[in-house]
């Protein structure tokens, strides 16, 4: 007796617990709130749904249709229906279940011979509802910083509701949050039932915010699983990706004038600041310069450091440059590289920076044309003065008449203002009666500009090459220029070299000669404007 009263009480036990599936009818559906398949048939026509043909099979003059559903090619089930009316069809063997409704029939009735004429139906096929789970995950944030004070945890709201057709069983919601660890709340839900259109209480999760050394995402991923009457299970996900900034890093700031005179100087400064909540050692700081300006101080381009929480080491490099031609120059960025404890190596870099240079900048270019002649044949001189600056000067060039020709004629000076980015030229001929290599002396020039900045530039160093007519002939249209040896050498506009001598540092001193220099430069620059005017 015993026994069997342990069997009864096992058994309902069973039947209280088990799953809603297991023994439901057709009126217990919820059906779609849509038409999954719809039309207006004629005698034969079908409609598909999902893997079912819904066929018309007939009509008769009340106004029934008879409609057979089919399963690959086999009938399931067939019923009759009028306007307005419909019928029910479960597959125990799939699990589906349809339900098939008329809407109208038209019958099309000829009213001489009482026949059917071309009758139609319009027939809905609705298949089972299925439970289905919006989910909305809201975080107070998008960017989490652990440097900061506030906030120092995540926060996150999850709120699911059932926006299907169905209410849904036995549903697990299980909340990944990528190995984010956890401060408060539960991870793993699960509910009963959920009706349809049913709006779950929010879901709370409070996360620590987590530390990587470099910027990464992490998702926040809640996934539910569900099943619906007949025991079929529906999965729905969402995530939501964050951001986490790393908990070090090193802010590098390299500072440069941005704009000074040819006869200034400039300064740099580098500086770090370790934006950090954790102390970083052998870290190497790299500060690479340019070749377009002149270092004037003895440095180091490499240096390896330590830094603290929060620490800032300042001036870590500081130099001086002097600039040696006008315009606008990129000097390089300075990096930070250090190995975190995970084993990899992360590195900083600060802003690049531009300097701008102004100032004029004169270039002399001195040729002879031709550059081989018998003796006593006349060779020109040309003479080009250039501005490559960004700013106008007054030019005056002298020349030097070798002992060993005879100027013939023909301008040797120039007075003039050079404009910024102009060429100016001027040539004069002289005759050369001794046989051999004649080098002729350098052309000397001395500019001022408006702001007082002045200096003096040398040419090039042309040869002749006087030979013995009875020794070789000698072809007279030949032109070329060749270099004489100076401070520095650039390119002159025709490719052969051109050498300068260096640029004085200082500014005009007030005086007699600086005063009549300035008052040319004032009376030349005004003569051209007029000039161009005209």
């Amino acid at each position: 007796m015993i026994t069997k009263n342990l069997f009864f009480s096992f058994f309902i036990v069973l039947i209280l617990f088990s799953s809603p599936v297991m023994a439901y009818t057709l009126d217990d559906i919820e059906w779609s709130d849509g038409a999954d398949a719809k039309g207006t048939l004629k005698w034969g026509d079908t409609l598909k749904s999902g893997d079912y043909t819904i066929k018309v099979e007939d009509f008769n003059t009340d106004g029934f249709v008879s409609i057979g559903v089919y399963r690959e090619g086999q009938l399931m089930k067939k019923s009759p229906a009028r306007s307005g009316e419909g019928f029910e069809f479960r597959d125990t063997d799939k699990g589906e279940d349809l339900r098939i409704f008329v809407t109208t029939v038209t019958l099309n009735i000829d009213n001489w011979s009482g026949n059917m004429i071309n009758p139609t139906a319009a027939v809905e096929v609705y298949e089972r509802g299925i439970p289905e789970m919006g989910i909305v995950i809201g975080t107070d944030k998008d960017t989490y910083d652990p440097r900061t004070l506030s906030p120092q945890y995540i926060t996150a709201t999850i709120d699911i509701d059932n926006e299907g057709d169905a209410q849904a069983y036995d549903m697990d919601v299980v909340i990944d949050v990528d190995g984010m660890e956890l401060a408060d709340g539960k991870l793993k839900h699960h509910f009963t039932s959920i009706e349809e259109d049913e709006v779950l209480d929010p879901i709370k999760v409070k996360l620590k915010i987590p530390h990587y050394w470099e910027k990464t995402k992490v998702d926040i991923t809640v996934t539910t699983r569900s099943e619906d009457i007949n025991g079929d299970i529906y999965e729905d996900t969402k995530t939501k990706t964050l951001t986490i900034e790393p908990v070090v890093e090193l802010v590098i700031s390299k500072t440069v004038t941005d704009e000074i005179y040819m006869d200034k100087t400039a300064h740099v400064s580098v500086s770090i600041w370790n934006n950090g909540i954790y102390d970083v050692s052998s870290v190497k700081v790299s500060n690479p310069t340019t070749s377009d300006l002149e270092i004037q101080d003895s440095i180091t381009k490499e240096v390896t450091l330590s830094f603290n929480a929060k620490e800032t080491k300042a001036k870590i490099f500081e130099y001086t440059l002097k600039p040696t031609k006008t315009g606008t120059f990129t000097i390089p960025a300075a990096t930070a590289t250090f190995t975190a404890p995970d084993g990899n190596k992360y590195t900083f870099t600060s802003d690049t920076s531009k300097i701008v240079i102004n100032g004029p900048d004169i270039v002399l270019t001195k040729e002879v044309s031709p550059t081989t002649v018998n003796p006593g044949v006349d060779v020109t001189v040309k003479v080009t003065v250039k501005n490559q600056g960004n700013r106008d000067a007054s030019v005056i060039t002298s020349e030097t008449i070798s002992d060993s020709v005879t100027f013939v004629s023909g301008d040797r000076s120039f007075h003039d203002v050079a404009t910024k980015g102009k060429s100016f030229s001027y040539s004069y001929v002289v005759r050369v009666d001794e046989i051999g290599e004649l080098k002729l002396p350098e052309t000397t020039a001395t500019f001022i500009d408006f702001e007082g900045y002045k200096g003096e530039k040398v040419s090039n160093a042309p040869i002749i090459n006087v030979v013995d007519p009875s020794a070789e002939p000698v072809a007279s249209t030949s032109s070329s220029s060749s270099g004489s040896t100076a401070t520095n050498q650039q390119t002159s506009s025709s490719g052969g070299p051109v050498y300068e001598s260096d640029v004085s540092d200082d500014r005009v001193q007030p005086g007699f000669e600086a005063s009549f220099m300035i008052l040319a430069l004032f009376g030349v620059y005004f003569i051209s404007r007029r000039r161009d005017r005209s």
